[in-house]
């Protein structure tokens, strides 16, 4: 199994890859539809599939010439089939975030950015400080040359076992206007436009979530609480077409790897810990720019 710091340290560098797709899109809504097939948990007969609809828009912006400031809204509807209710009594479960972003430019080759993001993960009955996250991250953005840029900084979460600290690093590549490459670490996606309305997507990232959960386990005996989180990497193509400047839709196959579900107590201690067999997934959505 793929300890939380170790996941935490492969996952830096994205949240890098998502403040770049968030200042991109802060003028833009997206809502997207995915879903992935049931699969059995190894060493059991309990099966886990589901579908999720997302939505992420623009609150504020603010474009002060040499710097900018945004937030924007994430939210994330689970729907969750688990096939035996005595492993995780859930069949919903939600996520809400709030990014807060702010960048400056030092220069045509230096490029500052700051991106905050408390939120909240569970099936909404309980809503305690347990079922919030914070993370945070700053960053350089050094442009070495015309098609090639660096990405330097460092990396905040209180999203896996214990608060994590860690630097991160990833560059950005454009061999010509119809391409580019972003790598960083296990993160790596290319982009080719093959006209000037459709783009090919191709590119693997961690993908999961942490939700606490409350549900009644004891025949009435009281409610008990459990925090359930589901990690995998994620192989994928999307076709873009953007009919219009404003106007996008994205259609994605995906193929979810090394999947892995744990369950612990409210005390934290691990009730259940199994890799989940892999799985095909599929993702469909639309994206308004203002």
């Amino acid at each position: 199994m793929i300890k939380p710091t170790l996941i935490a340290l492969l996952l830096v560098p994205s949240f890098f890859l998502q403040a770049q797709d968030f200042m991109s899109d802060s003028a833009a809504i997206k809502v997207s539809y995915g879903s992935s097939p049931d699969r059995k948990v190894e060493g059991t007969d309990i099966e886990i599939g589901g579908s999720q609809w997302e939505l992420m828009t623009p609150l504020y912006y603010h474009d002060g010439g040499d710097w900018s400031f945004g937030a924007g809204l994430r939210y994330k509807s689970t729907d969750i089939d688990i096939s035996d209710a005595t492993f995780l009594q859930e069949d919903h479960l939600q996520s809400l975030e709030l990014a807060l972003f702010l960048s400056k430019d030092y220069s045509d080759s230096l490029k500052g950015i700051v991106l905050f993001v408390p939120g909240m993960s569970g099936d909404f009955e309980t809503t305690g400080g347990d079922a919030m996250n914070y993370m945070a991250m700053a960053g350089v953005r050094w442009k070495k040359s015309e098609t090639f840029q660096w990405i330097f900084g460092a990396f905040y979460s209180t999203g896996f076992d214990d608060d994590i600290f860690l630097p991160a690093v990833g560059f950005m590549w454009e061999p010509s206007d119809k391409a580019d490459l972003v790598f960083a670490g296990p993160i790596i996606r290319y982009r080719y436009s093959l006209t000037e309305s459709f783009d090919w997507i191709a590119g693997g990232q961690f993908s999961g979530n942490r939700w606490l959960t409350e549900a009644d386990y004891n025949d009435g005996a009281g409610v008990v609480e459990k925090e359930f989180s589901m990690q995998a990497y994620r192989l994928y193509t999307t076709i873009q077409w953007n009919p219009t400047e404003k106007h996008g839709v994205f259609a994605t196959l995906g193929a979810e790897l090394g999947r892995e579900v744990e369950i612990k107590n409210a005390a934290g201690t691990t009730l259940a810990e199994r890799d989940l067999k892999s799985s095909p997934s599929f993702e469909v959505g639309y994206r308004f720019r203002f």
